[in-house]
């Protein structure tokens, strides 16, 4: 692998690591599977991320065919997918912390599924931002066997790390605390802030405009 598409990868990477936001997502996955025994929360999870990824994965795959039914451009996707990026970095920057709290009730063993769906799998971890995101990579511009293989290569390697820090949520409470959790979500927020700028750039570039305005 050399430079430029090692780099080109991790850039994916993080992007999708700010996006899934694995520390951020600890508390309401608590909310959500806190009330269960440790083997139930576990089925959920797993099912969540499968759920996740397929949904993910389809995208990913379609999302070219979509953009082309639709007759979206490359420039207008790449913008309208900054402008939905920079919302939910800022709901990350201004967001109050969100704390820790045990349903009173449990549901049955065969309804874990739907809570695994939602609001776990959608839209907590494959929300519109993954999906976005995805498939700027991978459906707004020709096909490229290398990047898709990096984008698939990334989610596989950030739905790992999500099942993982959420696996260990009850751990990282305890570590971190609720303030530790806010204010890396208010760092990666803005890491995000300026990546939702960048891709409004490229948008407007792809459509000639910002070119015509450095003119």
């Amino acid at each position: 692998m050399n430079t430029a598409v090692f780099s080109q990868f991790m850039k994916i990477f993080f992007t999708f690591i700010i996006l899934l936001d694995p520390l951020g997502n600890t508390p309401p996955f608590l909310a959500v599977a806190a009330g269960y025994e440790r083997k139930t929360q576990l089925r959920i999870l797993k099912e969540a991320v499968f759920i996740a990824g397929a949904v993910l994965l389809v995208f990913a795959l379609f999302g070219h065919f979509i953009l082309k039914f639709f007759g979206i451009t490359a420039g207008a996707f790449y913008i309208s997918g900054g402008i939905i990026l920079f919302t939910i970095a800022l709901d990350m920057i201004q967001s109050k912390p969100r704390a820790r709290h045990t349903p009173r009730s449990t549901l049955d063993s065969e309804q874990t599924t739907m809570i695994a769906i939602f609001p776990l799998a959608i839209p907590l971890i494959a929300g519109p931002g993954m999906i976005t995101t995805i498939m700027l990579y991978t459906a707004s511009s020709p096909f490229n066997p290398v990047t898709f293989a990096m984008v698939i290569a990334a989610l596989a390697l950030g739905l790992f790390i999500e099942y993982f820090v959420l696996r260990s949520a009850s751990l990282l409470i305890k570590i971190i605390g609720t303030t530790g959790l806010f204010v890396l979500e208010k760092i990666v927020g803005l890491i995000l802030a300026g990546l939702s700028v960048q891709l409004v750039y490229d948008g407007l570039q792809k459509l000639g405009l910002a070119a015509q305005q450095l003119r």
